[in-house]
């Protein structure tokens, strides 16, 4: 069975300590629908433009657009006026569709080797074209497009183990919606006073409580971010590191499943993430 696969990233919008008088004070979800109908291109070099367009929304919240690159290509082509063949420069466009929540600023971009090598860049590129939106440029925000990252091995591991020695993670300036009260979104709000980037948190004890671990873990990787403990498998053996590090959380839709389908499994595989 063939399928198409997407990758879950998370899109930000973060906000400098100091606003501007004539800050609007859009949210993150105004920022990137206002900016998704902008319809931004970026020339990253000559005959090589990348552009957002095809947006349509599936529901009120989510819905999807294309990204993709227009460049100039050498086509074979036959003259009938002639009767010869020629090379001609013509405009070549591939693309992929990127699915999107705007409700958690959750982005599901498509594999296509034809548009990119990797899917590290075209999200890079997502970020660049948001990068150059009106708002965005005059309010001088920063936006961020950032893996989430599957944690479940992680989980069962920290489950596994007989004590959690040292937990660590990290977090970015203040945008989702559903970071958590008692980590991410204190700590995001602490990034953005000190006009840091990103940060992290590490903790050391005994034995951690696996409780509290896991849960942050899981709004660190909902949120884009990436987190490492160091664990003793077994009593007595020395402790090993493990972490969430890696690509970004996969999903596999048929290809022949429709846009709503394709949407739902999207949607369905961040909440996984999110341990919903």
């Amino acid at each position: 069975m063939r399928s198409n696969e997407y990758h879950l990233y998370r899109i930000k919008f973060i906000k400098p300590a100091q606003v501007s008088l004539f800050d609007p004070g859009l949210t993150p979800r105004e920022l990137f629908e206002r900016g998704l109908n902008e319809r931004p291109y970026v020339e990253l070099r000559q005959n090589n433009i990348w552009h957002i367009g095809n947006i349509e929304h599936i529901t009120a919240d989510a819905g999807r657009f294309a990204v993709g690159r227009i460049t100039k290509a050498a086509v074979e082509k036959y003259d009938e006026g002639t009767g010869d063949f020629q090379e001609v420069l013509d405009d070549s466009g591939p693309y992929t569709f990127v699915y999107f929540d705007a409700g958690f600023g959750v982005l599901g971009i498509g594999r296509k080797s034809r548009v990119a090598n990797d899917v590290d860049s075209i999200a890079s590129k997502i970020e660049r074209l948001m990068q150059s939106t009106t708002h965005v440029v005059d309010n001088q925000i920063i936006v961020r497009v950032d893996k989430i990252r599957d944690p479940e091995t992680f989980v069962q591991k920290i489950l596994g183990a007989y004590a959690v020695k040292k937990f660590r993670a990290n977090f970015t300036g203040p945008n989702p919606i559903d970071a958590d009260e008692l980590f991410q979104k204190p700590l995001s709000y602490y990034c953005q006073q000190l006009n840091g980037d990103q940060g992290s948190v590490s903790v050391a004890g005994q034995s951690l409580n696996e409780d509290a671990v896991i849960a942050v873990a899981k709004s660190t990787a909902a949120t884009g971010n990436a987190a490492s403990a160091v664990i003793l498998e077994e009593q007595g053996k020395p402790p090993v590191s493990i972490s969430f590090h890696g690509d970004a959380r996969k999903v596999a839709v048929d290809v022949d499943a429709g846009k709503d389908a394709t949407l739902r499994a999207i949607q369905t595989a961040y909440h996984e993430v999110r341990g919903d």
